[in-house]
Formats: structure tokens, C-alpha cells, sequence
């Protein structure tokens, strides 16, 4: 009796607990999403970004994902995907029984979660309607949806979802994303082992990460193999083959759409159109050449670390699980003048604060761009008041960008030497003393005034009143050279400051300030601005450089030749928008004066180009800032180096050593993708001996009369004019168009 009594309790029980769970899923399922909304689903797309040629180049998303039907995608990639994640998909109404228990068996035998039995319909119901959270009542809420997905869809459309909105890692969503980023193509051109690598992903994205660990990518993609031989999908022969393949990943794709360029597009985007225009699939067309673009990117890095190396400024390596992993290897001294990577915990106005050693320090910002999560290498110092302290060493940086001389058009973009280390442009936001690079505009604006290139000017040192200090001021040569008299064109080719300074006092600050305007360049009525105390990006200065290059046209950079929506219409539309600004006449003879820059002064190393090229170097107080913006008849590039706080290179880190072997090596690719020319010579310019080849506005060939016997050309000996150039009456001034 006490056996049927104690079973009627057990029966009771159960069916109570049986009750209880039905009445559970009955409530669960009234609160259940319609999973009918699906058949209108939209995931978030790529915005795929294009070059000046159609290239793909990358993409500004929400989601790096590019939607593809199922008859797009391969039957080997499906099969890989069914085999990896759900073998009976096919078989079964959204939930598999089979794997169920067999999971259960195989978590109960090891005492622990080894095995999931989640199908792909649970997978989309998980991804797609719930949260990602472990709980009892969760699951339930998956395999009630996933039966009522399997009621609503057929089993293609629930794998074209599927294949379409898993995330397998490096910001891939989809398998046609992370094709691209894994293999370089798309997924309809992937092989079955290529295959295999991906559908063994949704696993753990991130462990089985194809760029960080080959290994355990090989042996997870042989798994999906051995599964695939099992479900009858490839031959016994095929399989062997297969997993004697090494693994080709595309590991320049490490760092896919992390680009300076891409990042200041997408801030523009986001600016004119809004977030959404990032998750629907546009297309934006742009002017950069992903080849030049590529090609920047690794000549800046290259030329940025070589100085870096030479002054002894460390740098850190770009691979975050590189960073990270020193970061926690290194054994910390606290001895002043130790060097260490710490992490940058917080950043507010002007203090850091970051993690070295197990402990927090905070530290002074110093106009360094820091970013939370960041490394950065500290140094230890003894402060008087607060003993033992640390200081931030910046990373030395750089920036180049180049542009169209005949359109404006950008064609290279990078704004530091590393996208991973800073995410800062610099080449669009930064501003830096320009240095003796502003000294054409003077060169200009006295050639617009009647001088010409062989017109002689004083370059003995004189002290002017600075209003922006309230003091005297007098300004010095590189290297404390003296000169006497020199013409207008040794003057600039050299970079004499006296005579560049002394020039600007005898022409005056209005033109000067009136070419700075049209050029987008704002100049202060200081002597100093001659030499570069005003402020400029690297952008807006090259692209005053452009003007020159074009003889006076003026072309406003852009970036984007239009934009497409989903449904084809066009949303933007951009072409040149170039206006004539300075006389043609004196802007070409100023660029043959950039010219002799060149072939005769401080930029001679970029002789060496078989092309014909000018530009101007600048170098600012205690090598600073280093500056090289050239140009040949069709583009024209700029390159700065320097830190990002106001901080010296080291002694002799001026711009003809620093940023121009940096510019030389861009300008050997960017220069040759263009025909060879010269500069055109527009109507109303002549060219004279004088004694050597040089170009005059037509009505100022006395100029070069006066000039016959040639001035002694070392520097060190100072230049000598026995009878100073007799200018006739007050210079001719010529009107700005």
C-alpha cells in the first residue's frame, strides 16, 4: 500500500510538473515575436565603396555584409555550412531531437557544455528575435520560434537568412563579407576547402580567427571536411586531397576598410545622409586610386619608421594581439627613465589615465591624441613635487595626400603612418606650421608686382615689430648662413628667410594676404608669416599647391564622383568645380621657380625623378614640423612629419631630409601613371638666358639685362651683386582675376 501511495504522489508530482511546464510554453508562446515580419526582413548591408576607376576599395557599414540569394551561393558552401552546424536541416521541423540527446549524452559524460544542439531555424530565431543569453527559459522561446519559422518559410529561404546574417568573424557578416575579407573574392568563385574554413567559423569567430590562428583554422576546416565525407558530400579520394591543402588566407586584408580615407568618407556620410545610408546597400563612387592609396599608406609608414629609427623615437608595432601580448609580458622597473606600453584606461581634457603594472596612473595629455583602450609607451621621471611620475612619449607621425592637378580630384589620403595605432587624419584635421612651404605666396605676390625671378633683393638680417608678440623680431638662415644680395630665384630655391622676410617688407602684406584668401589660406599681417607661423592642414595646403601646378586655376578637392542608391537612382553627383584665381603669366613663372627648387636648391633630391617636377620644402622652429608639397604637371602631393604635440624631431630633421625621400618615393609610382609632360607656358611668358634658362611675363625681359653676369652660386660666399637692380618706377602691380 505504501508503494501505491508513494507512486500516486510521484504521478502527481510529475504530471504537476508536466502541467506546470505546458502551461510555461503556453505563456512563453503568447508573448512570442510574429516570425511572419521575416518575409519583409532587410538586414543592414555595406555601403561599398569604389575608386576613380570602379574598383572596390571597402566599405562604410553598421554590419560589413553584401546579401546574396541562395542560387548565388555555391552548393559545395551550403553543404559545408549544413554538415558544420545542422546535418539533418533538411529533416527536421526547426528543433532536432537527435541532436538533442546527443548533446545531452555528451554533456553529461563530461560533466560540462561540450556539445549544442541548436539547428540553423534556431540559430536564425536566436539571432534574429532574442538575446544571446543562456537561460532555460530562452531556449524555450528559440525552439518555439524556430518551429513556427519552419511553419512560415521553406527550408531555402531559412538558409538564405542564415547565410546571410551569421557573423563570422573580422567584422564579416555573411558569407559573401567574409569571403571577401578572408579570401579576396566572392563567394561564388570559393573552392570546397575555402569553404569549409568558413562554415567552421560560426563556432567561435573569434578562436578560429583565419589571421590569428592558422592552426586551429586548419584543424576546424579539416572537421568540417571529415563531416562533409561523412554526409556523403565529397569522395573518400576528395577529402584526402582537400585536407593536404594549405591554407591561403588573405592576410593584406587583415586590416579590410580600416582606412583613413574610408573613415573620413564615412564621417561625411553620416554628416549628409545619416546613419541609415550605411546600412542600405549605396554605392559611392570616389576619386581615390586604391592603388596610389595603397601605395601612400605604406611609403609614409615606411619613411615615418626610418626616421623614427635614426633619432632613436621607439615605435610600437600595429598588431593589437602583438601590443597586447607585450603589454602583459613586460616586467616593470620603476626607475626613471624606463620605458613601458601602458594601457590607456581614460581620457578626459588633460589627464590620462592608464594601467601599468596592476596599477593606475594618471598622467598629463599634452596635446597627444589618446583614445581609450589604446597602448601607448610611458616613460618614468622623478617630478619634484610629485616623486615618481610618468610621461607619454607620442608616436612620430606623418600625413600625406595628393590630388589631380586638372581637377581637384583626391587621389591619396592617409592621415598618420599607422590606422591601427591612431585612427587620427591628420592630413584633413590637423593644423602645423607650414615653415618656408607658404614662401611662394610671397614669391608670388612680388612677381605680381613687377619683380621678376632674377630681380635682386637684400637678405642682410633686419629686425621688424612682431604685433603678435609686441616685441622686435629678427629672423636667421638654416644653419646661421649669411647672404648679400641674391636674386629673387636663388632666394626662393634656397630658402633664404632674410631675403624672403625682406621681400615681404618691401611688397607689402596685401597681396600676400589676397592670394592667401583665394587659396583658402588665412595669412596675419606679421613679418613671420613669411616664414610659416600661420596654421594649415596638409590638405588645404597642397591643395594651394594645386593652384600653382595649374597655372593659376584653382580646383576645389573633392572626393566623391556620386552615389548610388539600392534602386539605382543617383543620390550625389560631383565633378570639378575650378575657377582661374591668379594670373597665368606670373604663376607660371613662379613655378619655374619652384622648379629651380628642385634642380638647384633644397628639394634637389627629388631630381632624381625622370619626370618634370617642382615643390617647396619647410622645416619649422627646432624641426618641429618637416614639409615637402611638390608637384609635376599632373598631380601634386604634400607630406608632413612631426608629433603630434609640439615637440623637435631632433637636430637636422628639416623637411629636405624628413618629409621629402618620403614624398620622392610616392611621387615614383603616382608621377609615372601619367603620361610625361611639362608645365604648358601660357601666352605673355618668354624664356631667356639669363645667363641660364629662365621664364619672364613679357615686359619684364630688362629685368634679365640687368642680371647678365650670373652671382657666385655658393651660399657660404653669400651672393653679390656689384650694381643692385635700378628698378625703373613703382613696380607694376597686376590685378588678381
Amino acid at each position: 500500500m505504501a508503494v501505491d501511495k508513494l507512486l500516486r504522489i510521484f504521478l502527481v508530482f510529475g504530471a504537476s510538473i508536466l502541467g506546470l511546464s505546458l502551461i510555461s510554453v503556453i505563456l512563453l508562446s503568447i508573448n512570442l515575436p510574429d516570425v511572419r515580419a521575416l518575409k519583409n526582413w532587410q538586414p543592414p548591408v555595406a555601403t561599398v565603396v569604389y575608386d576613380a576607376k570602379g574598383r572596390p576599395f571597402g566599405d562604410v557599414a553598421l554590419q560589413r555584409r553584401y546579401y546574396v540569394k541562395l542560387k548565388d551561393i555555391p552548393p559545395h558552401v551550403r553543404q559545408a555550412f549544413i554538415s558544420a552546424e545542422d546535418r539533418n536541416f533538411y529533416r527536421h521541423v526547426g528543433i532536432d531531437p537527435t541532436a538533442i540527446a546527443r548533446a545531452t549524452i555528451a554533456n553529461i559524460r563530461h560533466m560540462s557544455i561540450k556539445q549544442g544542439a541548436s539547428t540553423i531555424t534556431q540559430q536564425v530565431a536566436r539571432n534574429l528575435f532574442l538575446t544571446p543569453d543562456k537561460s532555460i527559459k530562452r531556449k524555450v522561446k528559440e525552439a518555439l520560434l524556430a518551429i513556427q519559422i519552419e511553419r512560415h518559410f521553406s527550408k531555402d529561404q531559412i538558409l538564405e537568412m542564415y547565410l546571410n546574417y551569421i557573423y563570422l568573424g573580422q567584422g564579416a557578416y555573411g558569407v559573401e563579407a567574409a569571403s571577401r575579407v578572408y579570401f579576396g573574392k566572392s563567394v561564388k568563385e570559393l573552392t570546397v576547402d575555402e569553404a569549409a574554413v568558413l562554415a567552421g567559423l560560426p563556432k567561435a569567430p573569434t578562436r578560429y580567427n583565419p589571421f590569428r590562428n592558422p592552426e586551429g583554422v586548419k584543424d576546424r576546416r579539416d572537421y568540417v571536411l571529415g563531416r562533409m565525407l561523412e554526409d556523403g558530400h565529397i569522395s573518400e579520394a576528395e577529402y584526402r586531397s582537400l585536407v593536404q591543402r594549405p591554407l591561403k588566407i588573405k592576410k593584406e586584408n587583415l586590416y579590410y576598410s580600416m582606412d583613413y580615407f574610408l573613415d573620413f568618407l564615412k564621417d561625411y556620410l553620416v554628416e549628409k545622409y545619416g546613419e541609415v545610408i550605411l546600412a542600405g546597400g549605396y554605392k559611392v563612387y570616389t576619386t581615390i586610386d586604391v592603388d596610389l592609396q595603397r601605395h601612400a599608406a605604406e611609403v609614409l609608414r615606411r619613411g615615418v619608421m626610418k626616421v623614427a629609427k635614426a633619432n632613436g623615437i621607439p615605435i610600437l608595432p600595429d598588431d593589437p594581439y602583438e601590443l597586447s601580448k607585450r603589454y602583459q609580458e613586460q616586467v616593470v622597473e620603476k626607475k626613471p627613465g624606463k620605458v613601458y606600453i601602458a594601457k590607456v584606461l581614460n581620457v578626459e581634457d588633460r589627464v590620462v589615465r592608464v594601467e601599468l603594472g596592476g596599477e593606475e596612473w594618471e598622467v598629463e595629455r599634452k596635446e597627444v591624441f589618446v583614445e581609450k583602450g589604446q597602448y601607448m609607451l610611458v616613460r618614468f621621471y622623478r617630478d619634484r613635487k610629485k616623486g615618481l611620475s610618468l610621461e607619454l612619449i607620442p608616436d612620430l607621425q606623418g600625413a600625406l595626400v595628393s590630388l589631380d592637378v586638372g581637377t581637384g580630384a583626391i587621389r591619396s589620403m592617409v592621415g598618420g603612418y599607422s590606422y591601427l595605432r591612431s585612427p587620427y587624419n591628420r592630413a584633413v584635421y590637423a593644423k602645423r606650421q607650414p615653415g618656408s612651404a607658404i614662401k611662394p605666396i610671397i614669391y608670388l605676390a612680388a612677381l605680381m608686382k613687377g619683380y621678376t625671378q632674377a630681380s635682386y633683393i637684400d637678405a642682410t638680417p633686419r629686425s621688424f615689430y612682431d604685433p603678435s608678440t609686441g616685441k622686435d623680431w629678427t629672423p636667421d638662415n638654416y644653419e646661421g648662413v649669411d647672404y648679400g644680395q641674391i636674386t629673387l630665384r636663388q632666394a626662393l630655391a634656397k630658402s633664404v628667410n632674410t631675403a624672403t622676410v625682406n621681400l615681404l617688407a618691401e611688397i607689402g602684406f596685401d597681396t600676400p594676404i589676397e592670394i592667401g584668401e583665394l587659396l583658402g589660406i588665412e595669412l596675419k599681417p606679421y613679418y613671420s608669416m613669411a616664414l610659416g607661423s600661420i596654421e594649415v592642414t596638409p590638405l588645404r595646403l597642397t591643395s594651394a599647391f594645386q593652384t600653382f601646378a595649374n597655372l593659376g586655376v584653382r580646383c576645389e578637392p573633392y572626393f566623391i564622383i556620386k552615389i548610388v542608391a539600392p534602386d539605382g537612382s543617383t543620390v550625389e553627383e560631383n565633378s570639378p568645380k575650378c575657377e582661374q584665381v591668379l594670373p597665368p603669366q606670373e604663376t607660371r613663372v613662379l613655378v619655374d621657380m619652384l622648379r629651380a627648387v628642385v634642380l638647384e636648391g633644397t628639394g634637389v633630391a627629388a631630381s632624381s625623378l625622370q619626370r618634370v617636377v617642382a615643390g617647396k620644402t619647410g622645416t619649422t622652429n627646432d624641426y618641429m614640423d618637416a614639409w615637402f608639397v611638390g608637384f609635376s604637371p599632373s598631380i601634386v602631393a604634400g607630406v608632413w612629419v612631426g608629433f603630434d604635440t609640439k615637440k623637435s624631431m631632433g637636430k637636422g630633421m628639416a623637411g629636405a631630409r624628413v618629409a621629402l625621400p618620403i614624398w620622392v618615393d610616392y611621387m615614383w609610382v603616382a608621377a609615372y601613371m601619367y603620361p610625361y609632360s611639362d608645365f604648358p607656358t601660357p601666352e605673355g611668358v618668354v624664356l631667356l638666358d639669363c645667363p641660364k634658362p629662365m621664364l619672364f611675363v613679357a615686359g619684364t625681359e630688362e629685368a634679365c639685362k640687368n642680371s647678365s653676369e650670373e652671382a657666385p652660386e655658393n651660399e657660404l660666399e653669400g651672393i653679390v651683386n656689384p650694381e643692385y637692380l635700378k628698378k625703373e618706377e613703382a613696380p607694376k602691380v597686376r590685378e588678381l582675376p
